[in-house]
């Protein structure tokens, strides 16, 4: 006698054949549109006009015939040269960056990017016209859990923002993030960044939105410092400067090597570029003050540090040099727990030096400005003023510029609407 289930699954295994032959021998019926899909149109984005109101203004509601509205958008102002960008934190999803008036201390354009793996990697840019690149951002864009691969892309932010020029980078490559592992060359056209997973350096032309060369370099790096096409790093091991040229083609070659660094050298995690002057500063973790003179290419004499950033009073944490490569400052604090943490400790100064010589320029303290913390410190474009960020006594963000030789205040505003807390202060390049 067959029992009741077993009479269900012979039935249900003939009805599953039926249905397989019955896949053989046609088509599989249109699938039905679900029940509550809506097709939205195809709206464009509109331009704004004078009459187009915008951000937090009231506007009234709509006739039935002006459905749907227009959707309209701005356009940026581009960075001026008397602006500087600055960064919010950097191990967010995302990070917010602003360009801010120093004289005024307001916000004339905002940028959000994904960052990298460590630091931002932020590259603003000078522009004159909205649709210059205002912003090259090499960004890490997440899926949520394991829903899929990471994209690894190179951005390009102008115009309206809504629609950056993309580079969709292939998912091998992991750049460096640290501050001065990459940069954009003085045309424009090329960005070279020091790759972790590559040990060496990649090269992708911005124009034509591609890479168009790679080269590994073990023992050197991470730093990129452009002259024109040609790009310069270290090798620790080897005590060399190294030249690394980028020909038409894209294509990026060893071009030489001077071994000129002195035995004891050590290399440090960040560097600073004078664009101006082809210079760059490496102050190495040991303390020793380098400046390259690299305007005419390679050096043939040894190298020797200008002295030594090392203070019983202080330990050095960041350090940039101006463009004209006319005056360098350090950051100290009298922490011993953590040498990159600037506010750390009671005492927080900056100190600004002579790159020729590193004679000591002038000395900021934290009181003497006024400020209840340092946030973040750079120069502007010409390399006149150092500008410095942090919390005034009443607990506002403040942006107060300094004399880069004389250390003498020149301006102080109030930052309004900051919409993150600020790590870092960008100069921007000038291009083209």
């Amino acid at each position: 006698m067959t029992s009741p289930r077993r009479r269900n699954l012979r039935a249900a295994s003939f009805m599953v054949a039926a249905l397989a032959l019955a896949g053989c021998t046609a088509d599989a019926a249109p699938a039905e549109t679900p029940e509550g899909f809506v097709e939205l149109p195809d709206q464009p984005w509109t331009p704004a006009d004078e009459d187009t109101t915008l951000g937090s203004s009231d506007e009234e509601i709509p006739d039935a015939d002006e459905i749907p509205q227009p959707l309209h958008v701005g356009s940026i102002d581009p960075i001026g040269a008397d602006e500087v960008l600055l960064v919010g934190e950097t191990w967010n999803l995302e990070v917010s960056s602003q360009v801010i008036d120093p004289a005024t201390g307001e916000a004339t354009a905002k940028f959000a990017t994904g960052p990298g793996i460590w630091d931002a990697v932020i590259h603003p840019f000078v522009g004159s016209d909205p649709e210059d690149p205002a912003v090259l951002a090499q960004e890490v864009w997440r899926p949520r859990g394991t829903r899929g691969a990471a994209d690894f892309t190179i951005s390009t932010y102008s115009g309206n923002l809504l629609e950056p020029d993309e580079i969709e980078m292939a998912d091998y490559t992991r750049a460096h993030s640290r501050w001065g592992s990459s940069v954009v060359t003085d045309d424009g056209r090329y960005f070279a960044f020091w790759d972790d997973a590559l040990y060496g350096i990649r090269v992708y032309d911005v124009e034509k939105g591609e890479e168009t060369g790679a080269l590994q370099l073990l023992g050197c790096g991470p730093f990129t410092w452009a002259v024109g096409h040609d790009i310069y790093s270290v090798c620790e091991e080897e005590r060399q400067i190294i030249q690394l040229s980028i020909g038409k083609d894209g294509m990026i070659e060893d071009a030489g090597r001077a071994e000129v660094l002195p035995d004891d050298f050590v290399s440090n995690r960040h560097a600073s570029q004078s664009f101006d002057a082809g210079q760059s500063l490496l102050v190495s973790a040991n303390g020793d003050v380098f400046v390259f003179d690299l305007s005419d290419g390679l050096p043939s004499d040894p190298v020797a540090p200008i002295g030594n950033a090392g203070q019983g009073s202080g330990r050095f944490a960041q350090s940039f040099i101006n463009n004209p490569a006319t005056s360098m400052v350090i950051s100290y604090t009298d922490s011993a727990i953590h040498p990159h943490s600037v506010d750390a400790g009671d005492e927080v100064k900056l100190i600004l030096s002579d790159p020729a010589d590193f004679t000591t320029l002038a000395t900021l303290e934290l009181a003497g400005m006024g400020l209840t913390s340092l946030d973040a410190f750079g120069y502007s474009v010409d390399g006149k003023t150092l500008y410095v960020v942090g919390s005034g006594a009443d607990e506002t963000l403040t942006i107060v510029g300094y004399d880069a030789h004389t250390g003498a205040e020149t301006s102080r505003a109030v930052i309004e609407n900051f919409t993150d807390s600020p790590s870092r202060l960008l100069t921007p390049q000038v291009i083209g």
